[in-house]
């Protein structure tokens, strides 16, 4: 059984295990998404518009874990894409919390068997990606609306009843509907709650969304609530940044006598805290249990707490904090009056914040400032910290959002809800001058500018104007709106006035300047394609087949290039796009030799290789005269290299002693050495050498 904690309990070292509890500043709802996408989480965001506060998490777990931590109305969604056990991941959360509600997102085309795998679990709605921003912002506000019912505080015995919700059906406009009647709305309240009923009546009939049916009425509370008393405070859960320590509270009856010759011999063996329940700390606190004033109890209890404070600094030095905290909370278990506890929960406290902050761990950082302000740790370090945590956080967000836009943008989805045009908003809302949002408005700016383009030398005008009138409102300028204007005017004055000679043209200018197959609609294969589309004349089409060798020519260029630098997809890319163009196929088989050729050895095989060398032909060096007669000795270490043929070749002194006495005697002697050609898988290799020569005066 756990024994009540000393009188300092506020100041234990378990109180690293948690944060501060939730601050009441929050919206009324709270939205769990169970995913790991981040576009899942920044279209959520971008539907509820702040009328739910949206909570990550990457298990069902961590949801449950983060429903339980909740206040107020909680709804859980969950991203069908990630979970593999959809069904068992619902009725798990529908059996913790049954007051939940549960959206599941499924990708389009797998509704109907995402609906079949929940049917009969308490869903209220399958919804469908990508998100559709209009059915899935009104199943929101009818699911808002549903939490908001099932979590109403209890009334009083005189308020007007509330109306239980109906118990075969759970829809969004039964769930409207239920809070209409449970409070009455204001008319601007009543007017959007109606909308929101309307909106979810209408969806249900729509494709792409299944209103799944309750398996019942919601169960009762445990017990009623009595008219007239305090409605029950909602428990306070705290963040888990550390695990709590396990201390050994035990207490074992005995005679004291017994217990201290016990606690005597714990303490010679060494067993101050451990094993659990028989250990010098357990048989010392049972003593005092029987005999508060015991002294020779006191003095070990002292003597145990020497033992935690040597530990507790040994643990903190070796960044060992769960262990530190373990002996923190065992020394005010053992010593509650030591003068050590207090600055060693502030050392620990401000060393875990630290290490989160450096480990950008964001999620626990700021539990953990929280438990280090409340340990005592000065104002100022507290603000610095939440400074370095805001900076942290900012970058962070920076980071993904800046990932978003460049994904929607690979995906084509510029413009509408959810799209590349929303994200940059945002991120020049957060971070207007940073060199990301520069870079990704720039991005933006070019992918709307090329829809432009396309739609342009299509012929539709109308899609054109419009592209183009986005990317002004985004940021583009009137210099290169009138550069795509200019080269979509060219483009229609080529067709109307010699297309085939502004054809032949542009294939030679995109050639000379590399751009063989990139960018898809101005390269040197798209203008050849189009001149062999219209048919030219023969004059023309010699021109053109002179290109189309030329182009061939120089994708087998690259692909050799390409294999020489072991970029096997690249070169394999080329080389097909040659075969296409007409390369011959002499020089389609030498590219393909190349690029099946085995890749260069590494230094390490290079090393092998020079270790099995053959020297074939040795030249003694000979003693220069100078260091003879004086009589010298010394050594020269030199580098060199062995080439294809054997021979020697860049020869450079890298260490002599004493310093150019022997260097020129050592590099004529390796000048004439031989060796046999080295080879690497049966192919001539050059070979790095080292090798030292020592000078030895004779006897």
């Amino acid at each position: 059984m756990a024994h009540p904690a000393p009188s300092e309990s506020r100041d234990s070292a378990s109180d690293l295990a948690g944060a501060a509890a939730p601050s009441t500043a929050r919206t009324a709802v709270e939205l769990t998404a169970l995913t790991r996408h981040d576009d899942f989480l920044l279209e959520l965001g971008e539907l509820l518009g702040g009328r739910a506060s949206v909570h990550p998490a990457e298990s069902i777990d961590a949801a449950l874990d983060r429903l339980e931590a909740g206040r107020g109305g909680q709804v859980l969604a969950i991203d069908g894409r990630q979970s593999s056990e959809v069904r068992a991941d619902v009725e798990r959360a529908s059996e913790r919390f049954p007051h939940a509600v549960i959206l599941v997102f499924t990708e389009d085309g797998a509704e109907m068997a995402a609906a079949a795998a929940v049917k009969g679990t308490k869903v209220f709605a399958v919804l469908t990606l990508p998100m559709e921003p209009d059915k899935t912002s009104a199943v929101l506000d009818a699911a808002i609306a549903d939490a908001l019912g099932q979590n109403a505080p209890p009334q009083a015995a005189h308020s007007r009843p509330v109306r239980q919700a109906a118990p075969t059906l759970r829809n969004p406009a039964a769930a409207a509907a239920e809070t209409a009647a449970a409070e009455p709305p204001s008319d601007g309240r009543r007017t959007r709650l109606w909308l929101a009923i309307g909106a979810g009546a209408v969806l249900a009939a729509g494709a792409g969304l299944f209103l799944m049916p309750k398996r019942g009425a919601a169960p009762a509370p445990a017990a009623a609530h009595r008219p007239g008393a305090p409605a029950p405070a909602a428990p306070q859960h705290r963040f888990a940044a550390l695990p709590r320590p396990a201390v050994d509270t035990s207490i074992v009856r005995g005679r004291v006598e017994d217990l201290l010759v016990k606690a005597s011999r714990a303490m010679f063996e060494r067993h101050f805290t451990t094993p659990k329940g028989e250990n010098a700390l357990v048989y010392f606190r049972s003593v005092l249990a029987v005999d508060p004033t015991n002294g020779e109890a006191l003095d070990g209890l002292r003597r145990v707490g020497h033992v935690l404070i040597s530990q507790f600094q040994d643990d903190i030095t070796q960044g060992r904090y769960n262990g530190a905290a373990l002996a923190l909370a065992t020394l005010q278990l053992a010593e509650p009056k030591d003068p050590h506890i207090r600055p060693f929960g502030i050392e620990l406290s401000s060393a875990v914040v630290n290490q989160a902050l450096s480990s950008k761990q964001l999620s626990t950082a700021p539990a953990l400032i929280a438990q280090a302000a409340r340990r005592g740790v000065p104002a100022a370090q507290i603000a610095a910290w939440q400074s370095q945590l805001t900076s942290l956080q900012n970058k962070h967000q920076i980071q993904k959002i800046a990932e978003q836009i460049t994904r929607r943008i690979e995906a084509n989805r510029l413009t509408g809800a959810a799209s590349a045009q929303t994200a940059l908003a945002r991120l020049r809302t957060l971070a207007p001058s940073a060199a990301a949002t520069h870079n990704a408005t720039q991005a933006l700016i070019d992918a709307l500018l090329r829809q432009g383009r396309q739609a342009g030398l299509a012929g539709h005008g109308e899609a054109e104007n419009q592209w183009l009138a986005v990317a002004r409102q985004v940021g583009a300028t009137a210099q290169a709106i009138a550069a795509v204007r200019q080269q979509i005017d060219v483009a229609r004055a080529s067709a109307a006035h010699g297309r085939l000679d502004d054809l032949l043209a542009r294939a030679r200018e995109r050639l000379s300047a590399g751009a063989l197959l990139q960018p898809v609609n101005d390269s040197a294969a798209y203008y050849l394609s189009a001149l062999a589309a219209d048919h030219p004349d023969p004059s023309e089409a010699a021109a053109a087949n002179q290109l189309r060798a030329a182009l061939a020519h120089a994708l087998v260029q690259r692909a050799e290039t390409a294999a020489r630098a072991r970029q096997h997809a690249a070169a394999a890319a080329d080389l097909a796009a040659a075969r296409r163009w007409g390369a011959s196929a002499a020089a389609l088989h030498e590219a393909q030799a190349m690029l099946a050729a085995p890749p260069p050895p590494t230094p390490a095989q290079l090393a092998e290789v020079a270790q099995q060398l053959r020297r074939t032909h040795y030249v003694a060096p000979s003693y220069p005269q100078r260091a003879l007669s004086r009589r010298i000795s010394g050594q020269v270490t030199v580098q060199y290299v062995v080439d294809k043929a054997g021979r020697t070749a860049h020869l450079r002194v890298i260490a002599a002693t004493p310093a150019g006495v022997f260097n020129r005697a050592a590099l004529d002697a390796i000048r004439h050495w031989r060796y046999a050609p080295p080879k690497f898988h049966g192919e001539p290799v050059e070979v790095p050498v080292r090798t030292m020569i020592r000078f030895v005066l004779p006897n």
